[in-house]
C-alpha cells in the first residue's frame, strides 16, 4: 500500500514538475471488468523503478453503453494505449484509445472496411465489395423466435458432415408451385413391384402404376 502511494506521488510530481501533459502512452498491466478499469505503466518507464510510472485504476470508455447492453471490448494486459487527463490532473485520467505496433499488427482492412476478429480466429468482415463474411472456428449460434433467410439469388448449403433439420413440420416449396408429398424413386419401385397373396397364388403387378406425374423433380435426394 505504501509503495503504491509513493508511486502515485512520483507520477503526480512527474506530471506537475515543469511540463503538464494531457496525453501519454502506456502499456496495460491489468484490467478489472467489474469496474471497468485498467492500470497502465506509462512510457518511457524507469528501468530502475518501473512501478514509478504505474497508474491507478483508469476508466476504460466505450463507444456504446447501456445498463447491461452496449459494446464491451475491454483492453488486455500488454495493449499499448493512449492515456489522457482532465485538466492534466493525475487522478483524473482515462484510457482514450489503443494502438497497433510492430508486435501487434493490424488485420489488413482497407479504408471503408470493418474487420472484427477474435484471437481464436473467428471473425466478421464488411468489405468494400459489399460482402459480409462471418467465420467461426467452432460454432455459429443464431437464436430468435423467427429466423428469416431471403436471397435474391441462389442459396448454397454445404456440409462436410451431417446436415440436420428438426421441426414439428417441414414444408418444401418452389416458386410458383405447390408440391405434393415427396415420394422417392425407391418407394416408387417398391410400390410398382409389390404383389399380394391371393388364394395361394401370387398376383401380378398392380394395374394402377405410379408414374412421373406422382413424383417431384424440384426436390431431390441422393
Amino acid at each position: 500500500m505504501m509503495q503504491q502511494f509513493r508511486n502515485q506521488l512520483g507520477l503526480a510530481a512527474q506530471l506537475a514538475g515543469g511540463e503538464l501533459q494531457h496525453t501519454k502512452v502506456g502499456i496495460v498491466t491489468s484490467y478489472d471488468p467489474a469496474i471497468p478499469a485498467a492500470r497502465v505503466r506509462l512510457q518511457p518507464e524507469d528501468p530502475d523503478d518501473p512501478d514509478a510510472t504505474l497508474t491507478g485504476w483508469l476508466p476504460v470508455p466505450s463507444i456504446w453503453v447501456g445498463d447491461g447492453w452496449g459494446l464491451d471490448a475491454p483492453v488486455s494486459p500488454g495493449d499499448q494505449v493512449e492515456v489522457k487527463y482532465f485538466g492534466a490532473e493525475v487522478e483524473n485520467g482515462y484510457i482514450a484509445g489503443r494502438f497497433y505496433s510492430d508486435q501487434v499488427r493490424p488485420l489488413g482492412a482497407k479504408s471503408g472496411e470493418f474487420f472484427l476478429r477474435h484471437e481464436s480466429g473467428a471473425f466478421v468482415k464488411l468489405t468494400n465489395d459489399g460482402k459480409l463474411a462471418v467465420n467461426s472456428q467452432v460454432e455459429i449460434d443464431v437464436t430468435a423466435p423467427t429466423v428469416v433467410i431471403q436471397a435474391t439469388g441462389n442459396v448454397n448449403v454445404q456440409a462436410a458432415g451431417q446436415a440436420n433439420v428438426t421441426a414439428p413440420s417441414i414444408s418444401l416449396g418452389a416458386s410458383g408451385q405447390s408440391l405434393l408429398s415427396v415420394i422417392t424413386s425407391a418407394f416408387q419401385a417398391l410400390f410398382n413391384g409389390h404383389t399380394h397373396n391371393e388364394t395361394g397364388s401370387v398376383t401380378g403387378a398392380p394395374n394402377q402404376q405410379m408414374g412421373a406425374s406422382h413424383m417431384t423433380s424440384t426436390v431431390k435426394a441422393g
